[in-house]
């Protein structure tokens, strides 16, 4: 049965890379997959748990390049949302869970005042936690207090301005705030840090970052939330019920699985259960039409 992804690394040529837990996400895989079926879990069921749950991980993840720490994402946070519909405006159930990223950072060596760099995939709550630590007296500090945050141009100009801000799965004030006291602008051609490189995947949100981070003749594609469940890299088609733009996702989900297609070419998926890291067997992706 399907898990929460636990502390593990990957060392590519001189690079390594390491997911740090935050937290769990459960949700009903029919209600955020709306074109799937029943037969289709079925035969996906090593993604679900034994209480039906479609099970999603949340963390960041650690890449030490060039001297550097640099953390992709930053999970939920130390907070819990107990009915997941209440966040996503009453349609959608399950539960989401954060609160371990700073235990498994200092696990792995790297405390948090350790962390040089922030970068963010997109800016939706799960990704963004741990923008801020309340003290005894109820004050808010930066937790990455000598980190650098890094989010793309796109993505921070459709969050930060207009009315789409008040929507569910929008940052806080207080997180926009925290982070842009800190905040540099990425586009389409950034190098944020040697060997990490930007690949804009617009969908799920629109201005949604991918990253690829090289070392010698190998790289990782870190997924974000292009991709949620490995599913969706065998049948391309299903459609995430968050994603903001369906087609727009899908052409960047298209993408993506040509790249991971070439040879060195790891993966990393930061919602993936059981694991994150994995490779693209051949013969894995199909074309597969839900109705």
């Amino acid at each position: 049965m399907a898990t929460s992804a636990p502390l593990h690394s990957l060392q590519v040529g001189e690079t390594k890379l390491t997911w740090i837990p935050d937290g769990i996400h459960h949700v009903r895989a029919l209600e955020h997959y709306p074109k799937s079926t029943p037969e289709f879990w079925e035969v996906h069921s090593q993604y679900i748990d034994e209480n039906d749950w479609l099970v999603m991980s949340i963390g960041g993840l650690l890449v030490q390049t060039g001297g550097r720490n640099v953390v992709i994402d930053t999970g939920f946070g130390p907070r819990s949302v107990a009915d997941i519909s209440v966040m996503s405006g009453g349609s959608h159930h399950g539960d989401m869970f954060g609160g371990e990223l700073l235990q498994g950072l200092a696990s792995a060596g790297v405390p948090a005042n350790n962390v040089d760099m922030v970068v963010l995939s997109h800016l939706h709550p799960d990704h963004i936690g741990w923008t801020s630590t309340v003290d005894a007296d109820g004050n808010h500090t930066p937790t990455f207090v000598n980190a650098d945050y890094l989010v793309g141009d796109v993505e921070w100009d459709y969050w930060s301005s207009g009315p789409v801000a008040g929507r569910p799965g929008a940052p806080t004030k207080l997180e926009l705030d925290s982070i842009s006291s800190r905040l540099t602008l990425l586009d389409g051609a950034s190098t944020p840090a040697p060997g990490l490189t930007v690949m804009p995947t617009p969908g799920h949100t629109p201005g949604h970052l991918s990253f690829v981070v090289s070392s010698g003749e190998e790289r990782v594609i870190v997924l974000g939330d292009a991709v949620h469940c490995p599913a969706e890299i065998s049948d391309t088609e299903m459609d995430f019920v968050f994603d903001i733009d369906y087609d727009l996702a899908r052409r960047s989900k298209e993408a993506l699985i040509r790249e991971l297609e070439q040879p060195g070419t790891h993966m990393a998926g930061g919602h993936f259960p059981d694991a994150v890291f994995g490779r693209l067997l051949e013969g894995t992706v199909t074309r597969k039409l839900f109705t």
